[in-house]
């Protein structure tokens, strides 16, 4: 309130404020015009009143708390819905089969259910009921509960997804940049190429080597590739962004001859299988190290991501440009990358290879969000878990030979579509 009377009481003294081109860019984000200033680039060189200036900003973050709340509202809906197809993987399920369908009202029996059980245990104030009982009169309860892990896995890895696409095309000014160009993702496959090759199907139920030998080799070959960018780029230079991606795509051929020459020649046609199964992700494992190895990722890559979501806007300026105003460019560039690699390799891990996801949500959420980078950071928080929850839900639906049908497949159906729309009406993806 007080700030509102300053700025009436600046207005009637005819005060003003020149409108910049972040105001421009602003109203361009979906903030609405205040009447009487006028549209377009004829905003330059015009002024505001501090009241309309006010008006401005309120409307900006009305728009945006509404965006926020809308998508959240969606995720809620096909969270509760996701929760009743059991897919491919629903004989592994207790008292379930495979691609059985819970409707919303069994959702929500077991949802109360469990809920019910739990306040009991933690307050003694109700007996809990008994397994039999739950048996006979909450189908599903289990089966729900073993597909909740599945869902949140898969929100996880979208919100990684998504985050890293965003860090890459900031970093490279390059709104086709995806943070598979490092090469880390060769590292998973050829964990997986390996851990088969020597233990055949059993490799399946070796999590623990599994884990480390993808994160392990993944985090080697972005070690060697950084360390080779920066050899290369000549001492007393700056880092050479471009020569490090050549060396990343020249070690990336290199490792995908070698997982290609030794899956397909060397192994057998079992073996074959349970790589392709691994490497897919088309059965998501939600054990307890599966949950400690991708809350570390998390952790990592974006925890440091949240603290610098202001200074990454300095990702946009020349590099000159970004060092005359004190700020450590080639830091910021360098924690982008590093957090990006981790981020899209724990996805590859856990779900599998859905590059377009880091690809299309981050047109999406400058899009309908707006280029500042906070702002991005929370468009693809938003956008992305609901698009490849999507995607999950589809792939658990379509009945497939095997284990199923892999996400990354379901995913290039679905998002290539939207991408052509996107850019078809020349929404405004990258500025």
């Amino acid at each position: 309130m007080a700030s509102s009377n300053k700025a009436q009481r600046a207005s009637s003294h005819n005060c003003t404020v020149q409108y910049t081109a972040r105001d421009v860019a602003r109203l361009r984000n979906g903030a609405a015009i205040p009447s009487g200033v006028g549209s377009g680039l004829g905003l330059f060189g015009k002024s505001l009143s501090l009241a309309q200036t006010n008006q401005l900003y309120r409307s900006e973050h009305d728009a945006l708390a509404m965006r926020v709340f809308a998508s959240v509202l969606i995720l809620l809906l096909l969270v509760f819905v996701s929760l009743g197809f059991m897919g491919a993987a629903g004989d592994t399920y207790t008292y379930s089969y495979r691609y059985q369908v819970y409707n919303p009202i069994e959702v929500a029996g077991a949802l109360y259910e469990y809920a019910y059980n739990s306040l009991a245990q933690l307050t003694h104030l109700w007996s809990v009921h008994t397994n039999d009982w739950i048996l006979e009169n909450v189908p599903g309860y289990w089966a729900i509960q073993q597909r909740a892990g599945v869902v949140g896995i898969t929100l996880l890895c979208a919100v990684l997804l998504s985050i890293s696409g965003m860090l890459y095309q900031n970093t490279f000014k390059n709104p086709i940049a995806g943070p598979g160009m490092l090469g880390v993702g060769s590292g998973v496959s050829l964990g997986l190429m390996l851990m088969v090759y020597l233990f055949g199907a059993n490799a399946a139920n070796m999590l623990g080597m599994r884990y480390a030998l993808c994160y392990g080799f993944g985090a080697a070959i972005l070690l060697f590739v950084l360390l080779a960018g920066r050899k290369l780029s000549g001492r007393g230079k700056p880092f050479d962004l471009v020569t490090m991606l050549l060396v990343g795509s020249i070690v990336s051929q290199l490792l995908g001859f070698v997982v290609s020459y030794v899956t397909l020649f060397l192994m057998s046609d079992e073996d074959y299988l349970s790589f392709y199964t691994l490497s897919q992700m088309l059965v998501v494992d939600t054990s307890a190290v599966s949950w400690l190895a991708l809350g570390i990722a998390c952790v990592v890559s974006l925890v440091p991501v949240f603290f610098l979501r202001y200074k990454f806007n300095a990702l946009a300026l020349a590099p000159e440009e970004a060092r005359m105003l004190g700020l450590n460019y080639g830091g910021l560039r360098a924690v982008a990358l590093l957090c990006g690699s981790v981020m899209i390799l724990a996805a590859q891990v856990h779900v599998g290879m859905v590059s377009l996801v880091s690809l299309i949500v981050p047109f999406l959420a400058r899009s309908l969000f707006g280029c500042e980078s906070s702002r991005q950071l929370i468009g693809n928080l938003c956008i992305g878990p609901i698009l490849l929850l999507v995607c999950r839900d589809i792939t658990d639906l379509i009945p497939f030979i095997g284990d199923g049908l892999a996400i990354g497949s379901v995913a290039s159906v679905v998002m290539l579509p939207l991408f052509v729309i996107v850019m078809a009406r020349q929404m405004r993806g990258w500025e």
